[in-house]
């Protein structure tokens, strides 16, 4: 039993039935369910192949940005009425309805700066993983790409076992990152 840097085992398969079988196998073996995941050119439903248990924090992050930025707004809206005060009847004011529009707009520019770059993390663009992806050319034909994240040696083999005898073509081990 030899075990080392951590590899990739990828496997193609033609449809959903296959790939979730061979799921159900790699389950079957002594690797976390979160090594295990999918490629696919369409979206599948969570549990039709994998789950993905990580917790989603998409929506709570977009609103601590827009809560920071209609703060920011509301602070650049009162700085300027320090720096620039409006003068009636001889007493500066503050206006309401101005403040409540920046306001909105800074944290609407917040919230929108936050889902881009959130949004491109999240599927895996820019250069925020410092590892190659594994990745085939053929899921864009429509291929089920199972990858599972192995140990060299036993578990390496037994993944790939596991994948060929359920339908995997093109099985192999490849270093790089899921």
């Amino acid at each position: 039993m030899r075990t080392g840097e951590p590899r990739v085992v990828i496997g193609l398969f033609d449809g959903v039935e296959k790939a979730a079988h061979a799921a159900h196998a790699l389950r079957s073996l002594p690797l976390p369910e979160e090594n295990v995941t999918t490629i696919s050119s369409v979206p599948l439903p969570d549990g039709a192949v994998t789950r993905d248990r990580r917790p989603i924090r998409f929506p709570w992050i977009v609103v601590v940005f827009w809560l920071a930025g209609a703060l920011g707004g509301l602070a650049l809206t009162l700085v300027t009425y320090q720096v620039y005060p409006m003068i009636t009847a001889g007493k500066p004011i503050n206006t309401v309805p101005p403040a409540i529009i920046v306001s909105f707009e800074g944290g609407m520019f917040a919230a929108l700066i936050a889902t881009l770059v959130l949004g491109f993390r999240s599927i895996g663009l820019g250069p925020f993983r410092s590892g190659r992806k594994v990745f085939d050319r053929r899921i864009h034909e429509g291929r089920i790409a199972l990858c599972a994240r192995v140990d060299t040696g036993d578990q390496e083999r037994l993944a790939i076992e596991a994948m060929t005898a359920s339908g995997g073509e093109a099985v192999r081990a490849e270093e790089g990152e899921l």
